[in-house]
């Protein structure tokens, strides 16, 4: 029986790890959420002229085959988020939040990254409310989540829109976030015109994320533009493009939904704590230029120790550094923002060096240390 045990352990392990092998880690994941239109609405249609010209990108992934889990909305986003519809079968918003269930901000938290929801016409940071204005929570599946213990998020993960960086600053984007246009940017609304409501989601796309995109190709990120369903009366068959610097362009016929979504980005991030159905979900792992990242040379987390954890007025951290080089040491708060940087040179071999952080509010945060051959992050709390 306990060789049988060893083995069963050593096969997920290497399961796991082979999967992690196999798909990109982006430096950035943004996931752009559209509403209520089948593939066939979008993919070819007049309406849709910007979103249909992403499809011929060389740097683009069209999945022929995507689906959405279930109607109607609320639930589909739940379950991209969580692995689960965690109860929610309605666009009735839970009354028994927050949840302490496993789902993909917790699990980026807890592995040293960091995640948040941008939400057009959110009315402030953090906001419960069901609707403002074409604002709606049943969209923001982060917010049923909100709160302080097991597997929940700060409140500080849900920014409005307007706080989404600028083309000159996506290098302070967390590491995976949501962006969900309002309802009248977003394909839902005028329910009554569908060729207005196409239009006008896709004309919001080319006027938001036109700049993103064309960044995220020459800056390790991704783009992951996708809709919750179809309107209910076809196969559930749904428009999902990956566009990014590590995507190999074409069209790609596997079935795809958003537990295979889920599970991509879990493995992208080395979770093996996989989130409900993603744990028996495969990653999407044929679209990728180069199955072991962009950048070759990176230091892993081992390489770069941060001590004392908690910090009071200051922390030091360590390097071994295989080259000499300039490094970028920033500490972020959860939702990616940048409250302090410093540049610094280190020697090949051993480098320490201490950071002031007394004047920073107390709280967890991030410490990114980014170089030519750099890329590590890790968690730490202020005192």
């Amino acid at each position: 029986m306990k060789s049988k045990l060893l083995y069963t352990a050593l096969m997920a392990g290497f399961s796991a790890n082979m999967y992690s092998q196999t798909v990109p880690t982006p430096d950035h994941v943004v996931i752009l959420m559209l509403e209520n239109f089948g593939y066939n609405d979008i993919i070819g249609s007049a309406n849709a002229p910007h979103i249909n010209a992403l499809t011929s990108d060389p740097n683009a992934a069209v999945f022929t085959q995507s689906y959405g889990l279930t109607h109607p909305s609320q639930p589909n986003y739940v379950m991209l988020y969580s692995g689960a519809n965690q109860g929610i079968t309605t666009d009735v918003i839970a009354t028994n939040t927050p949840f302490s269930t496993c789902n993909l901000g917790a699990s980026l938290i807890a592995k040293g990254r960091t995640f948040a929801g941008y939400s057009e016409d959110l009315p402030s940071v953090g906001s419960l409310t069901t609707t403002s204005g074409n604002y709606a929570r049943k969209h923001d599946p982060w917010t049923n989540w909100q709160g302080t213990g097991t597997n929940r998020v700060p409140s500080s993960v849900g920014q409005p829109y307007t706080s989404f960086p600028t083309s000159t600053t996506y290098s302070t984007l967390p590491t995976v976030s949501f962006v969900i246009p309002s309802l009248i940017d977003d394909m839902h609304n005028p329910t009554t015109n569908t060729v207005s409501a196409i239009s006008n989601g896709d004309t919001w796309v080319y006027n938001n994320m036109t700049n993103y995109i064309n960044w995220a190709k020459t800056h390790n990120s991704l783009l992951i533009l996708t809709f919750d369903e179809d309107d209910g009366t076809g196969t559930a068959q749904i428009t999902t493009i990956f566009i990014g610097q590590m995507v190999q362009g074409g069209t790609y016929s596997e079935n795809i939904d958003h537990y295979r979504v889920l599970r991509t980005i879990e493995d992208m991030y080395g979770i093996t704590t996989y989130c409900g159905a993603s744990s028996t979900s495969t990653p999407i792992t044929d679209v990728w230029k180069n199955t072991t990242g962009i950048t070759q040379n990176q230091i892993s987390n081992n390489d770069i120790n941060i001590w004392p954890v908690p910090a009071k007025q200051n922390f030091n951290v360590s390097i071994t550094s295989l080259v000499s080089d300039k490094v970028l040491i920033s500490i972020c708060d959860l939702t990616g923002r940048i409250v302090k940087q410093e540049e610094i040179i280190i020697k090949t071999g051993d480098n320490t060096f201490s950071i002031d952080s007394q004047n920073i509010t107390s709280g967890v945060y991030m410490v990114k240390v980014s170089g030519s051959e750099i890329n590590s992050c890790k968690k730490i709390v202020l005192e």
